[in-house]
């Protein structure tokens, strides 16, 4: 696999560090190239200044994603999701099976930011700048839940609006305007997406940068883990890769399928993806545009894999 520049304009800007306003020049983001995902290099201060500056102060949406095993099989399965996720401003990554497919067998430096964490550090830094956040979805009573515990911790912050609407809401008229509605009236700096995926990022990619809200975050389930509805793992599970044993352990029936059978599918695709790899520049065969070469322009940026 090949290492791509993400091109995202270099412009000289305001970016909010540590409480003070400093001018910086934007540089490109190289995002590391796995198979059927890319994921950027992110460390997690540096993507919550970046993404907390635009948050405040962009005029057109970007969206995040925030990428697990789950998803590097969504996308190897969907051509659809493979392109809704390259249209992403942003993709980190969520679980360790990522980290370790970027850093083991790629070479990377790819650090782990857990969607539960990038929401409490958003809101922490965003506090002093009366950041403005809706969270959208989650388990009834979550979002709810976890507006209040965010406002009670991060004092400052401003709960924009919360919206738990029922399932299959996106799919009726009436009730995803009504949806829409509430978002674009809230005016929020930032929109947690609490739909799952690959629900979240399609809903984001097709009604949400419409609004023009700055920043756009799909965080899973993160409002039932911040809200204690579910317990999360130790940190010591959580940095050795068995997070998803401890939600397992908890939800077994819901969620057996997604980490037993989708975790195996993750660790063959991307064995295959990089045995193929090597196959390849062993027998000197190359595919599409090198480094160095003109990028191609892909949705959001540029980059110098073509796409499929």
């Amino acid at each position: 696999m090949t290492m791509s520049n993400r091109f995202r304009g270099r412009e000289s800007a305001l970016r909010v560090i540590a409480g003070t306003s400093a001018a910086v020049d934007w540089a490109p983001m190289q995002r590391l190239d796995i198979g059927s995902i890319a994921v950027d290099q992110y460390s997690q201060t540096a993507l919550v200044d970046e993404i907390l500056h635009h948050a405040l102060f962009g005029d057109t949406t970007r969206q995040l994603v925030t990428a697990n095993a789950q998803f590097y099989v969504f996308a190897q399965k969907s051509r659809r999701f493979r392109e809704c996720l390259r249209d992403a401003d942003y993709i980190c990554a969520d679980g360790m099976p990522i980290v370790w497919a970027c850093n083991s067998l790629y070479g990377g430096r790819v650090r782990r930011i857990a969607g539960v964490n990038l929401i409490e550090k958003l809101c922490q830094r965003g506090a002093t700048h009366r950041l403005r956040v809706f969270l959208l979805g989650g388990r009834p009573g979550a979002a709810n839940t976890t507006a209040e515990i965010l406002k009670r911790r991060h004092p400052g912050i401003q709960i924009a609006g919360v919206s738990c609407p029922p399932f299959g809401f996106e799919r009726r008229e009436d009730s995803l305007r009504e949806v829409l509605d509430q978002i674009a009236s809230a005016k929020p700096h930032v929109l947690f997406v609490g739909l799952g995926a690959p629900k979240q990022e399609f809903f984001i990619d097709h009604h949400i940068r419409s609004l023009r809200v700055p920043l756009v975050i799909g965080i899973g389930g993160s409002f039932e883990i911040l809200s204690g509805k579910l317990r999360r793992a130790p940190a010591w599970m959580q940095s050795s890769g068995l997070e998803w044993a401890y939600r397992l352990s908890q939800e077994p029936a819901r969620l057996w399928r997604r980490y037993l059978i989708g975790n195996s599918e993750f660790l063959w695709h991307v064995v295959k993806s990089r045995l193929t790899s090597v196959s390849r520049k062993e027998n000197g065969i190359v595919f599409g545009p090198q480094m160095g070469s003109a990028p191609i322009v892909i949705a959001g940026g540029y980059s110098n894999k073509s796409s499929d």
